[in-house]
């Protein structure tokens, strides 16, 4: 919008409210600058386990609230509209009576992905899926890139955690790793195959229909090594994702994985679950990030 055009408004609203319009005008600049989200900082990274260019956004507390010691580590993946939402919102229940940790946010991205929704499907479908499956997801052409999980793992606890550890004061022993749709579905993955990478775990709404209900078949193959350390897991979905025709069970498979952990009767594993209502597989991310965190952290 132009200084003429926001001045002609100014005049509109000032003439309503009594005067003064124009004067507050006069401040308003020809064009705007690009908002800056303070004590954040982008880095980018060439993967030498898979090759991949990735660019970390990460995000840190104010250092009167942080204090002195060493901060949680909160990992999100999906970060082109995990990030914005979650550093504020993760400030947000911070400062008001420690409804979550003081963290170190830090969200996993790519090059262009917000410009290139083919190379955002294409780079999901690579590091969020644990094994290759030809059909499904986004369809064949993406699936030929599908079954990059395991290495992706790699890539998170050999090269990104060690990076923020080295770059920031961050706790490795407490990192949370959240997880939408297939990254919840590599989230309950790493559960199941490497429960230490994590102490917490947020899937929202985790795609575990994906081949053949593979991670649910993982659980129920068991048994399970009782667990070292004290793994936090909290898992949503919408109540509007069942759908009659969805042949993906979002709700009944959650429940039932849910059910499924807390029947391992492991005393290091605490689990929770919630499906909310009025929820969709597009809208859950932002309330079950909400609920989930202050959950994880006060299992």
């Amino acid at each position: 919008m132009t200084l003429i055009n926001t001045t002609r408004r100014a005049a509109l609203f000032g003439a309503i409210a009594g005067g003064g319009g124009l004067a507050a005008a006069g401040a308003v600049a020809e064009t705007g600058t690009a908002y800056h989200l303070p004590r954040s900082e982008v880095l980018p990274m060439r993967s030498a386990i898979n090759g991949v260019d990735y660019v970390l956004y990460v995000r840190t507390p104010a250092p009167a609230a942080a204090g002195s010691g060493l901060l949680p580590v909160i990992v999100t993946l999906d970060a082109d509209y995990s990030f914005p939402l979650c550093a504020v919102h993760l400030e947000h229940l911070a400062n008001r009576a420690a409804q979550a940790p003081q963290a170190i946010l830090v969200s996993v991205a790519y090059p262009g992905n917000g410009e290139d929704p083919a190379g955002y499907r294409r780079n999901r479908s690579r590091d969020y899926t644990p094994v290759f499956v030809a059909e499904g997801g986004y369809g064949p052409e993406y699936q030929k890139a599908s079954g990059g999980g395991p290495a992706f793992l790699k890539v998170l606890t050999e090269e990104i955690l060690p990076l923020i550890a080295g770059r920031y004061p961050a706790d490795r022993q407490d990192a949370t790793l959240v997880g939408h749709s297939f990254g919840g579905l590599f989230a309950a993955w790493v559960l199941e195959t490497r429960p230490d990478a994590f102490a917490r775990y947020l899937m929202v709404s985790p795609s575990l229909w994906y081949a053949d209900r593979h991670v649910p078949r993982l659980e129920a193959a068991g048994p399970h090594r009782p667990l070292a350390a004290t793994t936090r897991v909290y898992l949503g979905v919408g109540a509007l994702e069942e759908q009659p025709g969805n042949p993906n069970h979002m709700v009944a498979n959650l429940t039932a994985y849910a059910a499924a952990l807390a029947a391992r009767g492991d005393p290091n594993l605490r689990v929770a679950h919630r499906v909310f209502e009025d929820e969709t597989h597009a809208s859950i991310f932002p309330a079950c990030f909400s609920t989930g965190l202050r959950q994880l952290f006060a299992m």
